[in-house]
């Protein structure tokens, strides 16, 4: 989860601080976060030791190893150096690698020899005016999206929220990229309780539902016999006039459903006659 706070040491234009640039805790958490979340992937951990990190991000910009290199955090348009900014980082602020700003997109101390997926070009920020109309952005962004379609979309869909994750899908949405059909009364979560109708724990509202169920591949409708289930394909649970099972019928609306096996105490049993 990362978080957007602002601190108590005031600085310039009598704005406060970042919160993450006080609170170590705080930056950590959202340092940590930015690092585990797909679409941002903050690195490489260790910059005289990058790994496969510059090959991957390259990769995922399809781009060569060299160009992505080039693509820092030290000329991203959100990587804050401002005087101002100084002032609010704790001790020393460089080393032989490169040296910390503040990054508005996701509200830690980065590294300027690092980068991350959302990298984007113009930066860094050096004039205090520039650094507080970034701040003051980030208010308004917050206070203005903070319940839109894809925030309440991202909260029921994700079982912790706010969370990275959950940002990132919030900014996905809010770009076009998914969710674009999804209706906020039909979010992931439901459609999910909807794939699962059928089994055991699920009820249908009444008898019609219940006979609208599809059955199995190639019928045109009610559920399946699981008794009958032979490589994924199952008789309808009705059966015809005349037609003998050698046991009585356990329905279920997919022959994937039959994987649950029911509470009914004839389920797979042979019936009263032990008709073949």
């Amino acid at each position: 989860m990362i978080v957007i706070t602002i601190g108590e040491l005031s600085i310039g234009k009598n704005l406060k601080c970042p919160a993450a640039t006080q609170d170590l805790e705080l930056n950590t958490k959202n340092r940590d976060a930015a690092i585990k979340a797909e679409h941002i992937q903050y690195g490489p951990l260790n910059v005289d030791e990058p790994g496969k990190y510059w090959k991957d991000i390259a990769k995922h910009w399809d781009t060569t190893e060299s160009a992505a290199k080039k693509s820092l955090c030290g000329n991203c348009v959100a990587f804050d150096i401002s005087p101002r900014m100084d002032e609010c980082m704790p001790g020393k602020t460089s080393d032989d690698d490169g040296r910390l700003g503040y990054c508005w997109m996701h509200h830690f101390k980065c590294h300027s020899a690092r980068s991350c997926r959302t990298w984007a070009k113009g930066g860094p920020i050096k004039d205090d005016d520039v650094s507080a109309d970034w701040q003051e952005r980030n208010k308004k962004s917050l206070e203005e999206g903070k319940k839109d379609r894809c925030y309440r979309i991202a909260k029921r869909k994700y079982d912790t929220f706010p969370s990275a994750y959950a940002s990132g899908a919030i900014v996905k949405c809010r770009q076009g990229k998914i969710w674009k059909k999804l209706k906020e009364e039909d979010t992931p979560i439901e459609e999910a309780k909807k794939k699962k109708a059928g089994t055991e724990s699920s009820k249908e509202s009444n008898l019609r539902d219940w006979f609208k169920r599809k059955g199995s591949p190639g019928k045109t409708g009610g559920w399946v016999d699981c008794n009958t289930c032979r490589n994924g394909k199952c008789k309808p649970c009705g059966r015809q006039e005349g037609e003998k099972r050698a046991k009585y019928p356990a329905c279920r609306p997919t022959p994937a459903a039959c994987k649950e096996r029911g509470r009914s105490k004839t389920w797979g049993k042979k019936s009263a006659k032990g008709e073949k």
